[in-house]
């Protein structure tokens, strides 16, 4: 009962936006939703996959991007509070491409092949996406679509329910595998937790039992069938479910799988060779799932390391998420759709990316009984029972948080602060004189009568530190949240070749710290990091014999600017 009782607590904290870099981020890849090209999201372009009908990629996994846009903006406008008109004249369209058994796309054939694969996958992302609008605007006629959709996953169950196909299509298929029938986990415990009809509950523990992780493998199908595994416990609290999805996500890092920025691949080592903006988006939402359900504190960290990181990263200057490549050392450049190259994924991953924002502004702050605890060190709102806050992040600009108390009910709250690993202390001045904030279970602690208006500031000394990996003898560079890289548009002569061979010199203390020289401040603009800059000598491979200097700064810079190639792990001039 206490993790359930944890559920409900966390849901109480509702969190809209305030302002920072966050906030900015959202704005970004919600405005290239709704009005962005190359290409649009117009109707005819949303819809082409729910008919199917060619003239754009991806038809063949029908109701995929219906279903993502779907889902997206549905949440956002939960979250936001705005309303999106555009939903409401594709909606009533959607429901009349639906078949008549409840399906979008292609007939379901008599053998399994990649065709009925893809259209599933799409199905899946369509069951998901009506019921997430449902949420937001509870109508019959969306419920009644849903319910055909999960009726015909029920019925072609014991078809798909078969480890001969199973084996059959991992076999052949990467993106058309077997899990395009797993991930329909997450639809499935959705439509039951609604309808509480025992059919849909009963067809996702039978998928749960059937997921399972192997070498190669998509990761966005599988970490996308993972969440559905939580979203059953959710529903039935069934301890199992739980467990299920703790060993899966300790399997992902205990494999090797997730890279040093907290970034899982498009495909399961041995194929890691580049990221999807969809898997990022999955592996943070699980991160934050698991966080909320069990207050262990790893699951926020690691949510906390792929939001500033990887996460940042991943999004483009468009607002887009997508692919970039990886190596060794980095994320080089690369080109094209194919092959493990850079490139924008309006097809999924943009609408994945969107969709996980809610579930990030969700966790800033939590609520448990009268206390209020802000979690994350970003922009957003949370509210207990008498008392509410807004924190506006400048976090990237001045290590700063900055919180007003907006509604207060006159009794005494205690508010906690967590003390994040990456930060040797926090200060925190209440309504301009310095505060008693005493730490107690890695939270500095305020206890007050609050009044409407009071005014919170919280600094936080950030450590710089490295991480080793012994694997490669290199290691990565961390300031506070952020970890640093050099890319070819501050630092070009970093890349004389053979930049592998390059040595940094920095002075590694026992516990890891090290002391960066800071570099020339710059002015802050948006996804900048002015805080994490720094001025490193290093020894070029090419040429150790005359020491050079480049700047130092946070890969998630890179939505700031166009695609840029980074090196960030090294070697260490020992």
């Amino acid at each position: 009962m206490r993790k359930l009782s944890f559920i409900l607590l966390c849901s109480a904290a509702a969190s809209t936006l305030a302002g920072g870099d966050l906030t900015a981020r959202y704005h970004l890849t919600l405005d290239r939703v709704l009005t962005g090209a190359h290409p649009p999201y117009s109707a005819e372009m949303v819809l082409r996959d729910a008919i199917p009908e060619s003239g754009r990629r991806f038809t063949e996994y029908s109701g995929d991007v219906s279903g993502r846009y779907l889902g997206a903006l549905a949440l956002a406008s939960i979250e936001s509070g705005r309303q999106f008109p555009v939903l409401d004249g594709l909606v009533p369209r959607l429901l009349g491409l639906q078949k008549p058994d409840g399906h979008y796309g292609i007939a379901f054939g008599d053998r399994i092949t990649k065709s009925e694969m893809a259209m599933l996958w799409g199905n899946g992302r369509m069951l998901i996406g009506l019921l997430e609008y449902y949420r937001a605007k509870p109508r019959p006629e969306t419920l009644a679509a849903a319910r055909r959709l999960g009726d015909f996953l029920v019925k072609i169950a014991p078809v798909m329910n078969d480890d001969e196909l199973r084996r059959r299509i991992d076999a052949e298929e990467f993106a058309s595998g077997y899990i395009c029938w797993t991930h329909n986990i997450e639809g499935l415990a959705e439509l039951y937790r609604v309808t509480k009809d025992e059919r849909y509950l009963q067809l996702a523990e039978e998928i749960a039992g059937r997921t399972r992780r192997y070498p190669k493998q998509h990761s966005h199908g599988f970490l996308s069938s993972v969440r559905g595994i939580v979203d059953i416990y959710k529903v039935t609290g069934e301890k199992k479910y739980l467990e299920q999805a703790e060993r899966e996500w300790h399997g992902v890092i205990e494999s090797g799988n997730l890279l040093v920025q907290g970034a899982v691949g498009e495909a399961f080592a041995p194929n890691l060779v580049r990221t999807e903006g969809c898997s990022e988006a999955d592996w943070l939402r699980l991160t934050i799932a698991l966080w909320r359900l069990t207050g262990r504190p790893e699951y926020l960290a690691q949510a906390e390391r792929t939001l500033f990181n990887e996460f940042a990263m991943n999004q483009f200057n468009t607002g887009d998420f997508g692919h970039r490549p990886v190596s060794d050392t980095g994320t080089p450049l690369g080109q094209g759709s194919d092959g493990g190259g850079t490139a924008r994924a309006w097809w999924c991953c943009t609408l994945h990316g969107l969709r996980a924002f809610p579930d990030i502004l969700a966790t800033v702050f939590r609520a448990d009984g009268g206390t209020l605890y802000y979690d994350l060190p970003v922009d957003g709102r949370g509210k207990t029972q008498g008392l509410a806050m807004v924190a506006d992040s400048t976090l990237e600009r001045d290590a700063t948080i900055h919180m007003k108390v907006t509604a207060a009910d006159g009794r005494k709250h205690e508010f906690g602060i967590r003390q994040p690993a990456w930060a040797a202390k926090i200060a925190v001045s209440l309504n301009g004189a310095p505060a008693a904030s005493p730490l107690r279970e890695g939270y500095a602690r305020v206890g007050r009568v609050w009044k409407t208006g009071d005014t919170l500031l919280v600094k936080y000394t950030l450590r710089t530190y490295v991480e080793r990996n012994a694997k490669t003898h290199r290691v990565a560079l961390f300031h506070g949240p952020w970890l640093l890289g050099f890319d070819d548009q501050v630092s070009p002569y970093f890349y004389d070749e053979p930049r592998a061979e390059n040595r940094l010199r920095v002075a590694i203390a026992n516990d890891g710290e090290v002391n960066l020289e800071r570099a020339r401040p710059v002015q802050a603009t948006p996804f900048t990091v002015p805080e994490a800059r720094f001025r490193v000598r290093y020894l070029p491979g090419g040429y150790p014999m005359l020491p050079s200097t480049a700047i130092l700064r946070p890969v998630a810079e890179q939505t700031s600017t166009r695609s840029l190639p980074w090196e960030f792990q090294f070697l260490i001039e020992e």
